[in-house]
């Protein structure tokens, strides 16, 4: 029960515990319109707003006074009705904004969260570039937003920026990373969905960077002059292993031991380590495990494939780069050439686009790219990178 009475600033100031108070029972008294004034047996004052939500009788503590005073009570009490009329629980409000004030539903808390796991499974570079990214581009726009009220225009609205700077590539690993941040909090039962499904399609087209390479009927010469070529050993058989796997320079570079399914012929690299996030899986063919096994008996090092003895770290792109200019093929081949020499000849080849496609571990924004499986088409991409070998070995034969 209510002692029912119009409370002023002197009647609350000099409220006192009764003799009826208890731990469990406190002294309650109304200021009308729901608005309660509840005294504990400590002396403790409490204000508390009673309603009806979803036809069920709710009681919310809105502040202690003196901190909070009666005017400021009357106002809160106010403020409640007004989301009643919306609707809105107003004891899911107060946890919410309690979290927010927390510091523990902010987007920049969840992004806190993520980047300290995903330090663990990426190269210090790619960490340092995306955090930086992330402090420079992203945590300015939504860091101190509550994660579950950053809405779709929010997110674009950070790749927009980006791009006006020229940096379509980076707007787009922005909302990437964005993504990653609100999945991780998806796992976590923090919010329901991600807004930032099919954001990239927004964004301006990516140029396309052509990379220097030859022509297919030029590779048996090639081919030749790497066998020919008196430099590293070990880079000598990465071009090799460009040439079965058509890889990226950079997935090849800091290949790890661990990631090479020998039961299954299978390289499995993680998605930390590739560039659009994403697992991939690249057939190994007989060639390419006997290259492999011939890095192995070299006993370079446990844990990286192509590990420079000499600056104890993994052969930098460079290396790689330097040996074709010194064959002669400046301006006229890269590492990365292996992937459109592959491509175009595959395609020629008539092997299926898909399977090509997933095996150059694209991402064209289209819904093929959005429904991703690492193991889709793996048979007939098997079959397929195993003939290549077989290709490749009739241009090294000629």
């Amino acid at each position: 029960k209510y002692t029912v009475m119009a409370l002023t600033d002197t009647k609350v100031k000099n409220l006192k515990p009764s003799n009826k108070c208890t731990p469990t029972r406190p002294d309650k008294y109304s200021d009308g319109d729901n608005l309660r004034l509840w005294v504990r047996h400590t002396g403790t004052k409490v204000w508390v707003s009673d309603y009806m939500y979803q036809g069920k009788r709710q009681s919310l503590t809105i502040g202690k006074y003196p901190v909070m005073g009666l005017a400021d009570a009357r106002k809160r009490n106010i403020e409640i009705k007004s989301l009643l009329a919306d609707g809105i629980d107003p004891k899911a409000q107060k946890q919410k904004y309690t979290a927010a004030r927390n510091g523990i539903s902010q987007f920049s808390h969840f992004a806190d969260l993520w980047y300290a796991h995903h330090k663990e499974y990426v190269t210090t570079k790619t960490y340092k570039r995306n955090l930086s990214q992330y402090e420079r581009d992203i945590a300015p726009i939504i860091g101190h937003m509550d994660i579950a009220d950053i809405s779709a225009p929010d997110i674009l609205n950070i790749g927009k920026r980006i791009e006006q700077r020229g940096a379509s590539d980076m707007a787009k690993r922005a909302i990437r990373q964005v993504s990653q941040i609100f999945r991780m909090a998806m796992r976590e039962g923090k919010i329901k969905y991600d807004p930032t499904v099919g954001l990239t399609e927004a964004l301006k087209p990516h140029k396309v960077k052509h990379f220097a390479r030859i022509p297919f009927d030029q590779l048996p010469n090639l081919l030749r002059d790497i066998e020919q070529y008196g430099g590293d050993e070990v880079v000598k058989l990465g071009f090799y292993l460009f040439c079965y796997t058509f890889v990226r320079t950079n997935e090849l570079r800091f290949m790890q031991w661990s990631e090479i399914d020998y039961a299954a012929k299978l390289w499995r690299i993680p998605a930390e380590r590739m560039k659009m996030q994403r697992p991939h899986l690249v057939p190994l063919s007989p060639q390419a495990l006997t290259i492999l096994d011939r890095i192995k008996s070299m006993n370079l090092s446990d844990e990286y494939v192509f590990y420079n003895t000499d600056t104890y770290k993994p052969y930098s792109e460079n290396a790689f780069t330097t040996a074709l200019w010194r064959m002669g093929y400046k301006g006229r081949m890269t590492g990365h050439g292996f992937r459109g020499l592959a491509s175009t000849k595959l395609h020629e080849l008539q092997y299926e686009h898909k399977a090509i496609e997933l095996q150059l571990a694209h991402d064209t924004d289209n819904a093929v790219s959005r429904a991703y499986n690492g193991a889709e088409l793996l048979d007939y991409r098997i079959k397929m990178m195993n003939e290549w070998a077989v290709v490749i070995d009739k241009a090294r034969a000629a």
